[in-house]
């Protein structure tokens, strides 16, 4: 049982809260500013798609999000960054650029200076294997504070002194300026030998579970016990939000995230309506904490996002695994419990994509492709220099490109490309001399982002329908999974409602300054 403790606990994490320093005890409370003019809210739903949003409204099991598509605009190829992982996702979200940037490399990445794999909560065996010390500093402590850029300014940090008000409600990712204090619940501080509190930087609000909670609601009775993921739950954030926007304490902007759909999908499959209308009536929860939906729209602008695709994995039995030990010998893996660098290759697995790193100075690159030609991969890439190399696993074709050339795709990033274009499903408007996404959208900046983030890694990644399999990693046979490169993995869902202005480009990287841009129009106004 205490080992389930301090996993639920871990797991759940990787979906996240605080207070502020000056309040520790009774966790933070802000005022709404006196600004007239309307709130922002942001909601991240996980693994909403524009599939899902279709069939939900088809068979009238979403009333909520039908409603602010009613009154609002949906955009169906919202692009999030590679690997399509929570922790990269909201990295730059809240950041606005790539992994080469903001230093989140994936869910697993591999610490060169500490000669470690860093692991932010992906399953049980690689829980206890690495151990529950580290991964609950890795999670509380340094993923916010030192893994994450901290030159990289936040959206939370853009807007201090603004006069804006700030929040977060179980977003992993929440870097600002307001000093905090996490709390590990007592019963996970009895099983682990870490420190029971952690400073951190956040908004000027911030609710992380049982973690802390804010002072609005410090009497308020909430879903936040072991056996409900100590608060880090559906429930959890939309009874919080409810609270707030009662007790006239919503943020002027506001970032919540509800994850309880990506167990579903995992589980179940990409499009679980059951799964999915769950979340729908958390969404119901928050418009009814208005004096009706049409006054909620009034006063605020909702901004719900998908933060990932998931691919429909084949069923057991059915070759879905990838098992990249195998495919590898005759080197080496180290197992968990060993030093990575014991082994000839050292695999830092995403689900449906990993890095790949050689502390054998004997191997040959081309020896590792070569063993690396199963029809379930998809792409290979490395760097060579300025040139990003990309070739599918069992074709002899390959392409090699780099930034500042001639092409201009729709991101209004320009390219310099020779070889098989194919290769990434790629074509060129010659009308228009740009370049055109096929299957894997914004496949050149997220290939170039990740591997710039790793220096020295190979990419590999798997077809729709496959996941890689190394130690520890989960396999959701006949369910969903994400991480890849493929659109299936990184095409979400944008739902704008209470305003008539939107983004430029329809990639989550790029909504921070639209983010900014809506409030800045805020502040015009007030002015």
């Amino acid at each position: 049982m205490r080992a389930w403790i301090i996993f639920i606990l871990i797991i759940s994490l990787v979906c996240s809260g605080c207070t502020s320093k000056e309040e520790e005890k009774s966790g933070a409370s802000i005022q709404s500013s006196d600004h007239p003019s309307k709130k922002i809210m942001v909601i991240m739903v996980d693994s909403m798609t524009p599939e899902l949003i279709n069939l939900g409204i088809q068979e009238g099991r979403t009333p909520a999000i039908a409603f602010l598509t009613e009154h609002g605009k949906v955009f169906d190829d919202l692009i999030s960054p590679f690997p399509s992982m929570s922790v990269v996702i909201e990295s730059s979200l809240i950041t606005g650029v790539g992994p080469e940037e903001h230093h989140v490399p994936g869910l697993i990445w591999y610490n060169k200076d500490e000669n470690r794999l860093v692991d932010y909560g992906a399953t049980i065996p690689r829980t206890f294997k690495i151990g529950t010390n580290q991964i609950l500093e890795d999670a509380l402590e340094h993923l916010n504070n030192t893994h994450l850029n901290q030159d990289i300014p936040t959206v939370y940090d853009e807007l201090a002194n603004t006069g804006v008000t700030t929040g977060s409600v179980n977003m992993l990712l929440y870097k600002g300026p307001i000093q905090h204090e996490l709390t590990i619940p007592p019963l996970v501080k009895h099983t682990v030998h870490t420190e029971s509190t952690f400073k951190t930087k956040g908004p000027d609000l911030l609710a992380f579970g049982q973690v802390i909670k804010p002072k609005a609601l410090k009497n308020k009775n909430l879903p936040d016990h072991v056996y409900e993921q100590y608060g880090l739950n559906d429930q959890y954030s939309t009874e919080v939000i409810q609270s707030l926007i009662k007790a006239g304490q919503q943020p002027d902007f506001l970032m919540t995230f509800l994850p309880d759909f990506d167990k579903e999908a995992h589980h179940h499959g990409p499009l679980n309506l059951e799964g999915f209308s769950k979340a729908d009536y958390h969404l119901q929860t928050i418009l009814n904490s208005y004096p009706s939906w049409e006054e909620a729209i009034d006063d605020t602008i909702f901004i719900l996002l998908g933060d990932h695709s998931q691919v429909a994995l084949r069923d057991k039995g059915e070759h879905t695994a990838i098992e990249l030990e195998a495919l590898l010998e005759p080197y080496s893996i180290a197992k968990l419990l060993d030093e990575p660098t014991d082994g000839d290759v050292i695999i830092a697995n995403n689900h449906r994509m990993a890095y790949l790193f050689f502390t054998n100075e004997n191997i040959n690159k081309q020896n590792i492709l070569n063993l690396l030609t199963d029809e379930r991969i998809d792409h290979l890439a490395w760097a060579e220099g300025e040139n990003i190399m990309v070739k599918q696993a069992a074709k002899d074709s390959s392409l090699s490109y780099k930034k500042n050339g001639n092409l201009r795709d729709r991101y209004d990033q320009s390219w310099d490309l020779s070889g098989d274009l194919s290769v990434l499903d790629l074509s060129v408007d010659k009308q228009s001399n740009t370049l055109v996404y096929g299957e894997y959208p914004d496949a050149l900046e997220q290939l170039y982002s990740a591997l710039k983030s790793q220096e020295g890694s190979l990419i590999i990644t798997a077809k729709p329908g496959y996941t890689l399999k190394t130690e520890g990693a989960p396999v959701h046979y006949g369910g969903g999974e994400h991480g890849g490169l493929h659109e299936n993995d990184t095409r979400a869902a944008l739902i704008v409602t209470g305003t008539d202005k939107y983004p430029d480009k329809y990639r989550i990287r790029d909504l921070k300054p639209y983010f900014l841009d809506l409030l800045n129009q805020k502040e015009s106004l007030v002015e």
